[in-house]
């Protein structure tokens, strides 16, 4: 079920809550962790209910791991060691988990890459990836380790349950701890907040106009131009920047559309959820773009993966091996295919160039330059470095990749739509020609773009426009401690108007629904 269809808006969101606060009102703390958790299994099952058993398995073995992990790490005295038979019971959950989502996500990437070697094993047909299992599965993995460091402690079965279903984060993230989510199923929260509510649907009504109404209107002048490309077309050098600029901007908002919704949703259960998405295009450094882009996986590739490699620990030239090696499993982990893999290379390779140049102004005692000019620099070079990277990541094919990335060379000509000859004449002499084009965006398409341009680097984000209010948990740290600025949201007429109008503006552009990109991963 999709957060931007009308039976979820109008239908299971209305009963979902209405079921909440009614229990909420009886007072029994078991009833209404028996309904979160009923109509989080109802929305993931509303996809195909066959996987629900599949869902169901993988909580129920990992809770079994959790608890024998929990009472073997009582009898051990010493908390910073391991022994073998913690070391093998964390094994076996962690291969089990890595089994599933290898087995549904990758089995036929691996044939067919054997098979590109001269093998002829046969692919596995009708294999289905399972909604939301990349996310799932990484949040087991984390709960198992926290134990095992003793960040993690016993629950019962109802409450992990719920950890693992509640649907606001189930499909798309954000990839949290149990930490951050079981304390919060308390009686505490378990209450009628009239606050809350109107926090969690302003953020879930901005999350939704930026979907449908963003994402999916710049989609139709980059989808087009990609497809071309897979499918063998030569793409000139303004249609290349067209698909690789709407993607850009078509991913930002799908995914800060669907992060919103997120936490708008959780905020109107009285829950928070931990920030995944804080203005990336913003970011001054490859680094800093991953401290504001898909934070929870950052925050997983980090702790799980970087870290045990050896992280920053072992010397120069491993810590660029380490940063290879969890950027190309990062994108290995976005999907199957060597697109995928290779703009996680891409992203290892940036993130190695910039620690050698904080080393090289280590080095020489030197400081990186902070004023205004120097900033719009450093955001234009790593947003530039970025887009180019989001080819590899939209391209099906690594031929289509390579077409789209030649033509934003100009290799393959420049040229423009055939009705432009009269008025922009005066560019033939600078080897721009004009011909039939499709797929061409249109002067108001082009200024749609750059309008949304605009406001990704000048307007504010969700949490800043909402600094004064707990929409979110302060994990990360993006917000200074300065009071609201004047404009910032306030529960007044005014903001409940404009809110109203986005809601009406968003749900018109349901009609027109689409999944969330990450739903694919």
């Amino acid at each position: 079920m999709l957060f931007n269809s009308y039976e979820f808006i109008f239908l299971f969101l209305p009963l979902a809550l209405g079921g909440f606060f009614f229990f909420c009102h009886v007072g029994i703390r078991s009833l209404v962790t028996g309904w979160l958790i009923l109509i989080s299994l109802i929305f993931y099952a509303y996809w195909n209910p066959r996987f629900l058993l599949l869902l169901l398995l993988s909580i129920a073995v990992n809770w079994l791991i959790g608890e024998v992990l929990v009472r073997l790490r009582a009898k051990q005295p010493d908390a910073q060691s391991m022994t073998s038979a913690i070391r093998a019971v964390l094994f076996l959950g962690i291969a089990f988990n890595l089994g599933l989502i290898g087995y549904f996500k990758y089995i036929n990437f691996f044939i067919d890459t054997v098979n590109s070697l001269g093998a002829t094993l046969g692919k596995i047909n009708g294999l289905v990836l399972p909604l939301g299992i990349s996310f799932y599965t990484f949040e087991q993995i984390s709960y198992l380790v926290g134990v095992v460091i003793g960040k993690g402690q016993s629950y019962g079965l109802p409450r992990f349950l719920l950890f693992v279903t509640f649907f606001p984060h189930l499909i798309a993230g954000p990839i949290l701890s149990a930490g951050e989510l079981i304390p919060q199923f308390r009686s505490l929260n378990y209450r009628f907040n009239a606050r809350s509510l109107a926090l969690g649907f302003t953020v879930f009504t901005i999350g939704l106009f930026k979907k449908t109404v963003l994402a999916d209107s710049v989609a139709g002048y980059a989808t087009p131009i990609f497809e071309a490309a897979d499918h063998g077309q030569v793409i000139s050098f303004f249609l290349s920047w067209q698909a690789a600029i709407a993607y850009t901007l078509q991913i930002y908002f799908d995914f800060s559309g669907y992060s919103d919704m997120a936490i708008g949703l959780a905020r109107l259960f009285n829950i928070k959820l931990p920030i995944n998405f804080f203005s990336p295009y913003k970011a001054i450094s490859i680094s800093d773009f991953w401290r504001r882009w898909h934070i929870s996986l950052s925050r997983f590739l980090r702790n799980y993966l970087y870290i045990p490699l050896g992280g920053s620990r072992q010397g120069q030239i491993r810590c660029y091996l380490n940063l290879l090696i969890t950027m190309l499993l990062g994108g290995l982990w976005h999907g199957a295919n060597w697109t995928f893999l290779l703009w996680g290379g891409l992203h290892g390779i940036y993130l190695c160039i910039d620690r050698g140049w904080q080393q090289f102004l280590k080095h020489r005692n030197w400081k990186a330059p902070s004023d205004r000019l120097s900033r719009i620099l450093a955001q234009a070079l790593t947003f530039l470095a970025v887009v180019i990277s989001w080819v590899l990541f939209r391209s099906e094919t690594l031929e289509g990749a390579k077409r789209i990335l030649h033509g934003m060379t100009g290799l393959d000509g420049l040229i423009l739509p055939e009705g432009y000859a009269k008025r922009w004449q005066m560019l033939t002499r600078f080897g721009v020609e004009f011909d039939t084009i499709d797929n061409f965006g249109s002067i108001q398409g082009v200024a749609f773009i750059l309008s949304l341009l605009i406001a990704v680097f000048l307007l504010p984000n969700v949490y800043e426009f909402m600094k004064g209010e707990p929409v979110a948990l302060d994990v990360y740290q993006h917000l200074d401690n300065k009071a609201s600025p004047w404009w910032g949201w306030k529960p007044k007429l005014l903001y409940a108007v404009l809110t109203g109008i986005l809601f009406c503006m968003g749900v018109g552009f349901c009609s027109s629904r689409s999944e969330f990109l990450y739903f694919q991963f």
